[in-house]
């Protein structure tokens, strides 16, 4: 991999993992049309990028789960994870098929249901993070595994349904992908330790990526919590939606 396509990788990355258009279902998009290849590791690493990302961006939010006040919403952050988790594994091991990519139109349809959905039911109640509301958020982020379904189009939509106000349930989507993101990596990382496959990308391409994909993720934080406190997000759901057809021809 050269480092052209180790930097288009990464900006896909870092825009999609906050953007609700999916990264995962950009990226093997991007390796069906020949750009890049695919290599876990990497994956792995601009991942990682993304993570440092949000930390840096949302530190203030971040930082204030570990307060007094905010310990409430940290445990019910780490509630989410739970139906994540399960439903992750199960797909990775009952149903593997799923996660190949086999399904990538249908994915990319999902998303767009998902951002309309939101815009046209959701009712603004200022409703707070709650037990229910959290479980339900792990299950949508859960089924978001799947390539061209977006992590943070689902979740935001599982919290505007809620009623959690539209700027709020992108702040929680963001602090949510933190655990996700780096328990993600941690896991498969170790995987490919143990397997010894840990890919063999050049040092430079790999930390090109990374930073491509640190500056884009901060990128799109940043221009989408100043999106959605002015602006609807149909114009995502169009573009999954041309997504979704696109790439079943492509496909």
């Amino acid at each position: 991999m050269n480092i052209a396509e180790a930097v288009v990788l990464g900006l896909v990355q870092g825009a999609g993992e906050f953007l609700p258009v999916s990264s995962s279902g950009h990226l093997l998009l991007l390796e069906k049309l020949g750009v890049g290849e695919e290599d876990l590791f990497f994956n792995i690493c601009l991942h990682l990028g993304t993570l440092l990302s949000v930390l840096v961006c949302m530190r203030r939010e971040f930082l204030s789960l570990f307060g007094r006040e905010g310990r409430k919403n940290l445990l019910l952050l780490a509630l989410a994870c739970l139906p994540t988790v399960a439903l992750a594994l199960a797909f990775k091991y009952l149903a593997p098929a799923l996660l190949n990519g086999a399904y990538l139109p249908l994915g990319f349809a999902v998303t767009a249901f998902l951002i309309v959905l939101s815009e046209k039911l959701s009712n603004d109640k200022n409703a707070c993070l709650s037990v229910k509301n959290s479980l339900l958020t792990g299950v949508f982020q859960g089924i978001a595994v799947l390539p061209g379904i977006s992590r943070s189009g689902a979740t935001v939509a599982a919290l505007r349904l809620s009623g959690v106000p539209r700027s709020r349930a992108a702040e929680l989507s963001f602090l949510l992908s933190v655990p996700v993101i780096a328990g993600s990596a941690l896991y498969e990382g170790t995987e490919l330790a143990v397997t010894g496959g840990l890919g063999d990308v050049s040092v430079l391409p790999l930390l090109c990526g990374m930073a491509a994909a640190f500056v884009a993720g901060c990128v799109a934080i940043r221009f989408f919590l100043s999106l959605v406190r002015t602006r609807s997000s149909l114009p995502f759901a169009l573009y999954t939606a041309a997504l979704a057809v696109v790439s079943f021809f492509i496909l």
